[in-house]
């Protein structure tokens, strides 16, 4: 937990800025009998759970507006010690500008020096710098942070108690409705008889009607790729094992809409492959495991 200090209140972007810290400020409860952290907890999920995030509740999509402003006792007790101003602002890069493309998330730590420099060979040598073009952006694409990740392969979803802007919009829908879906489908149609060359004829072919639907919800309804450095990928018995991260693609809400694996040295491929609108065809979409709530 981060401790709260003189100087919390002095923090850019102005607290309250974010949807979280809104619902945070809006929803809590003195009196309650849950003990702060497990009321934030609480109240992260209930805000993850949310079908819509009011537009208003975010600052620069509100003309730089803060639709409450939180008292000093609000920030001092409630949102400084939730979560260090380092993490505060890579979550509201995340929200407020939208990057797009792949964020790691390292959830094993094990043995330290060893571990990190198994981790550090990934990033430098096998991914290319991750194939992000601009190293600057590490800052907020890789999430390595012993204190706060430091997660059971089966619990990696915590981390968006801490980060709950991985996933979800201002002002939109955490799922797609009907009228997204009818765009893509027309968008997907286009690009099929516009790039024939690119597009894999017999797996699109092979779905029926009804299944393309099916398809076209399940990509809208991604809407962020999470590749998870866990345990499996530091250690395993198998000595033949190939290095890989867990890679999900995620809902609006946090939850799991299809997961597959990717080597560190394919991730550069994956970013390149939506810039020409094969991730469909991608073997990590096409070959996906579908989650069960889906």
């Amino acid at each position: 937990m981060a401790e709260p200090n003189d100087n919390a209140i002095k923090v850019s972007p102005a607290w309250g800025s974010l949807p979280a810290e809104q619902f945070l400020i809006r929803n809590w409860d003195p009196v309650s009998s849950l003990a702060p952290d497990e009321q934030r907890r609480t109240l992260i999920r209930a805000f993850l759970a949310m079908e819509n995030v009011p537009a208003e509740w975010c600052q620069k999509a509100n003309n730089g507006s803060i639709s409450r402003v939180p008292t000093e006792s609000e920030v001092q007790s409630i949102l400084a010690p939730w979560r260090p101003l380092s993490l505060r602002k890579v979550a509201a890069h995340i929200w407020q500008d939208r990057p797009e493309g792949l964020i790691i998330l390292r959830t094993h730590y094990g043995n330290d020096d060893e571990a990190a420099a198994k981790f550090e060979e990934w990033l430098d040598r096998e991914m290319g710098n991750c194939g992000f073009s601009d190293e600057e952006d590490n800052w907020w694409r890789i999430l390595d942070d012993r204190e706060r990740f430091n997660l059971p392969d089966d619990q990696w979803h915590r981390a968006l108690d801490v980060l709950p802007e991985l996933v979800g919009y201002s002002g939109r829908t955490r799922l797609p409705n009907a009228e997204e879906l009818a765009t893509t489908r027309s968008m997907a149609d286009l690009f099929r008889s516009s790039h024939p060359d690119l597009i894999d004829e017999n797996y699109y072919s092979s779905l029926s009607q009804e299944n393309v639907l099916d398809d076209l919800v399940l990509y809208e309804a991604q809407r962020r790729w999470l590749a998870i450095a866990n345990r499996d990928s530091f250690e395993s018995e198998d000595e033949n094992k190939v290095d890989s991260f867990r890679l999900l693609m995620l809902d609006g809400h946090g939850n799991i809409v299809k997961e597959s694996d990717i080597w560190p040295e394919e991730i550069p491929m994956l970013l390149n492959t939506p810039d020409r609108g094969q991730f469909r065809d991608s073997r990590w979409w096409v070959f996906g495991a579908k989650a069960r709530l889906y």
